[in-house]
């Protein structure tokens, strides 16, 4: 696809992210966030995006009202997350034996129209649940068609739900409801996250001649060891390192982490995310479901109402220069990678002029799951400020958010779980809701396809970029 831009102006497209991206963004998307089609009871909030950013003249946050405004979504998170304690793991949510119903079964069913499960949770012991919050994945999807797509699930929060699929598609097509935690496992992990900033080990390299310095550092140091402070003074994030004796603060060049062996979880409640346990089929005893064109079938809309020092691509002919930018700390990687490329990305924001012409790709998350929640509320808070003093400067620019992929099953959950990611797109809602923004609904639609992979097969990526420049074209 060629890019054309009017009066020849120049095009920049920026991505911002912690590593390659990948989009899939909402066509014609004056309805910006899709309606929440992910499980789990967290739906409550309200997520109406205005046209128009209503942003005061003076945007300015002090550091006491950023952390009002961490305080406030934590606490909407804890009321919908609460303590789910269990003596055994009998008493937990058993994928084998809960209970899924077809509601409205028939031999053919209308491509269009919706499908609803009643699902009926029990423990192992074959004990009806009295309660909801289990991580619930549901998705339809047609083998042949190679489509998919994500289902709604309504929890009762009563040990019941409501799984309702759209047929878009006719022939047959299947039905997907995962258990991905039980309740039990969400709340241990919710608890854990918050506990401790120490599951990851960052080690810093300082420049010291031929033979560099290496010590470590966190977003936070249990140290009495004297520390270097790297501080954005306004926006107030900060990260450490032991300093080394005899080199200054300003000799740190490269950084790189690993995993450390800690956990905040019991024996017991690890027991939970053993691989056998995570993304458990509900449907399996349920044979694919024949869909036809009916005569009474109402037609569908599925659409949803300088010089730069990393390039990724150059068309000199049509105005058009494609950068991106690595996010700030944390970054988690087992690379070395120079601290000299990393930036707050709410500074890179705030040195962009911004126009029609200028389109802005914001992507953060997955490096953000092994922390305690406070660290990804702040740095999305910041991000937005710094968006909102870009469009009160700049109403034209183009600001879209990406959502983060679902991931593969197979990893460490009490770092990596998809539940963390899904609480961060729930904070992300809550926090850009009063921002004219595009969104990357990327959640939805890794689940659509069932990737399970945090960097989607290539067939994904192409088709979402697809997608994201139709969008902007």
């Amino acid at each position: 696809m060629t890019m054309r831009i009017a009066n020849h102006k120049s095009l920049l497209v920026l991505f911002i992210t912690a590593s390659w991206i990948t989009f899939a963004v909402i066509q014609n998307s004056t309805k910006l966030w899709t309606v929440l089609k992910s499980p789990l009871s967290l739906h409550h909030w309200n997520f109406i995006m205005k046209t128009h950013p209503e942003a005061a003249l003076n945007p300015a946050v002090s550091p006491a009202e950023t952390e009002q405004r961490i305080k406030r979504i934590v606490e909407k998170l804890d009321q919908l997350i609460p303590p789910r304690p269990f003596t055994n793991v009998s008493s937990t949510t058993s994928a084998t034996h809960s209970r899924a119903t077809l509601l409205s079964p028939r031999d053919t069913h209308c491509r269009g129209a919706r499908l609803d499960v009643l699902l009926e949770m029990r423990d192992h012991l074959g004990r009806r649940k009295e309660y909801g919050g289990d991580f619930l994945r549901a998705r339809v999807f047609s083998p042949a068609l190679k489509a998919g797509a994500s289902g709604k699930v309504t929890d009762f929060n009563n040990g019941t739900y409501l799984v309702s699929f759209t047929l878009f598609w006719e022939g047959r097509v299947s039905l997907s409801v995962l258990l991905i935690h039980p309740s039990e496992g969400v709340s241990a992990l919710w608890r854990a996250r918050n506990q401790g900033y120490d599951r990851v080990i960052f080690t810093g390299h300082f420049n010291r001649g031929p033979s560099p310095v290496s010590t470590d550092c966190a977003l936070v140091l249990n140290s009495s060891a004297e520390l270097c402070e790297y501080r954005d003074t306004r926006d107030q994030e900060a990260f450490y390192c032991v300093k080394p004796p005899h080199i200054p603060c300003a000799a740190l060049t490269h950084m790189h982490s690993k995993n450390k062996d800690v956990s905040y979880l019991s024996k017991q409640e690890r027991s939970l995310f053993e691989r056998s346990n995570v993304g458990v089929e509900m449907m399996a005893k349920f044979n694919a479901i024949t869909v036809s064109k009916c005569n009474s079938l109402k037609s569908v809309d599925l659409h949803e109402s300088g010089k730069f020092r990393k390039q990724l691509a150059v068309d000199l002919n049509e105005n058009i220069n494609i950068q991106w930018q690595k996010h700030s700390y944390p970054l988690i990687g087992s690379l070395t990678y120079s601290v000299k490329e990393i930036e707050y990305i709410a500074q890179v924001i705030d040195r962009i002029g911004g126009e029609k012409n200028t389109i802005i790709v914001i992507s953060l998350g997955q490096h953000f799951r092994p922390f305690p929640i406070d660290v990804f509320i702040r740095r999305a808070l910041n991000i937005h400020d710094a968006v909102q003093r870009l469009l009160l400067r700049s109403p034209d620019t183009v600001v879209i958010i990406k959502a983060e992929n679902i991931r593969e099953m197979n990893v460490d959950m009490e770092r990596f779980s998809d539940f963390h990611g899904y609480i961060q797109y729930l904070a992300l809602k809550d926090i850009f809701q009063d921002l004219n923004v595009g969104i990357i609904d990327a959640w939805d639609i890794t689940i659509a396809y069932g990737t399970n992979n945090v960097h989607p097969p290539q067939s994904v990526v192409g088709n979402q970029i697809n997608i994201l420049l139709n969008f902007i074209c």
